[in-house]
């Protein structure tokens, strides 16, 4: 019998690469050698090889390329965005009509198990490496990125977490060993629940706050895990602890906001990231299928334009908030589109960087747990210092709520990934306004078509994996 390993182990056996490629201490993303996996990792400048390589799967088109960030986009559509192209499973996820074959649900599963699989490889093979300091960093680079996938995982594949409850809604199989043949690919393979899979996410990324450096240049430190941790504590409405992390990169970090909200998906490594995905103009995830500027932009020749900015969202910007203007919001000029349609600044160039967690959402996270603990003066503060770098007006005391804060997270993170996440853990439903013959109406934010399905294929090959409900 196979499980969900055996296609990417048999790729691995046969030469998959795990990134082995000549590099220096930065993150080399040019293209990797491939090597097996079996005996690859046998020396420490090798494991160094595959640490690498682990970070360039995450930047793979099934993954944070593209994926990881358009379809929670995708999947809360509302008075937000609109999705105008013609990939019929991406339009199936805005129309709510996904089938257990659509391919998304297949290929971000899968890359997303292949890269588990490297962190796993990586963590194996610790023994090899002699230098202490590398040891740890290695441990804890791998940890942070099992750690992030499997959270991405289990808020795509399962029911949103639930404060005080059992959490005994299945998520996604767990594994801690690595797989390198394929009779070690025969162990069946099972749905962790929910609570098992956010112990394991708190587990891996509380090891990693102790293994990793605190200056380690484009890749993970132990800030980086310490605002994941936020954030995965803030998807469990668990604010206190939340508040705590993100109050202590804010304060410790060294990073700073960068002077405007676009710099940052410009510039590279900005001094408000603590992780990117480090793309170029030779190596990228776009190409005529992928890419987040594939979909996002319409430049000219460049991009699909496949999302459209809806002016209802738009609206929300006051007039004075640089966020909704045209170094954020431009009217597209792609050929294949009506003129005059809004897209969204923040993915226009197929080499840029892809910015995954930076100091501005550590400091809305503050917010919101300030705001809930009653300490409206904090609260107040840290919007203000969100909204302010962008030029907006900045809010007083009596203008400051819950619905304020909440809606300042969707205009600054916008088009970055959160939103089907924060409707979820605020119960929030997705409001579909008419359209055509189509009156208004709301989409129960737990609904079981706002989770993905298990993917076909790996139901059938194990049929120990259990169906979500719908499917």
């Amino acid at each position: 019998m196979k499980t969900i390993f055996s296609r990417s182990v048999a790729l691995l056996a046969l030469g998959l690469s795990l990134g082995l490629s000549s590099c220096d201490d930065k993150l080399d993303i040019n293209p990797s050698q491939s090597i097996d996996a079996t005996t690859a990792l046998g020396n420490q400048a090798n494991v160094g090889s595959a640490v690498v390589g682990m970070y360039a799967q995450l930047g793979g088109p099934t993954l944070y390329g593209t994926d990881l960030i358009l379809v929670p986009e995708l999947m809360a559509a509302d008075n937000y965005i609109q999705f105008q192209g013609s990939f019929t499973q991406y339009r199936a996820l805005v129309n709510r009509t996904t089938n257990a074959s659509t391919s998304t649900a297949e290929t971000t599963w899968r890359d997303a198990y292949e890269a588990i699989n490297t962190a796993n490889l990586v963590i194996d093979a610790l023994p090899v490496v002699t230098t202490p300091a590398l040891k740890s960093q290695y441990e804890g680079e791998a940890r942070f990125v099992r750690a992030m996938l499997y959270f991405e995982l289990v808020r795509l594949y399962g029911k949103q977490y639930e404060p005080g409850g059992a959490n005994a809604q299945l998520g996604v199989p767990i594994t801690l060993v690595p797989v390198k043949s394929l009779e070690q690919a025969t162990v069946p393979q099972q749905r962790a629940t929910v609570a098992q899979v956010y112990t394991q996410v708190i587990n891996d990324l509380t090891s990693a706050i102790a293994l990793l450096p605190e200056e380690n240049p484009a890749r993970a430190t132990t800030f980086t895990a310490k605002a994941l941790l936020a954030r995965v504590y803030l998807q469990q409405s668990n604010f206190a602890q939340a508040r705590i992390l993100a109050d202590d990169v804010i304060r410790n970090s060294g990073k700073a906001l960068s002077p405007t909200l676009s710099s940052v998906f410009t510039g590279r490594n900005t001094s408000e990231t603590l992780l990117e995905i480090q793309q170029n103009d030779q190596n990228n995830a776009g190409t005529s299928n992928n890419g987040l500027a594939t979909f996002f932009s319409s430049i000219g020749q460049q991009g699909r334009g496949d999302v459209r900015v809806l002016p209802a969202f738009a609206n929300l910007y006051g007039a004075n908030d640089a966020r909704g203007t045209a170094s954020l919001l431009y009217e597209g000029t792609g050929t294949n589109r009506a003129a005059g349609q809004l897209r969204t600044g923040k993915w226009i160039a197929f080499g840029q960087n892809i910015p995954l967690i930076r100091l501005a959402e550590m400091y809305l996270i503050r917010a919101e747990a300030d705001f809930r603990a009653g300490n409206i003066p904090s609260a107040l503060v840290d919007i203000n210092r969100v909204r302010t770098r962008s030029t907006a007006t900045p809010l007083t005391a009596p203008q400051l709520s819950l619905a304020t804060i909440l809606r300042e997270r969707q205009l600054e993170l916008a088009f970055e990934g959160f939103r089907l996440h924060d409707l979820k853990r605020t119960r929030t439903n997705i409001f579909v306004p008419a359209s055509g013959n189509n009156p208004a109406r709301e989409v129960d934010i737990n609904s079981d078509i706002l989770v993905l399905p298990i993917p076909l294929r790996e139901i059938n090959v194990e049929p120990g994996l259990i169906q979500n409900p719908g499917y």
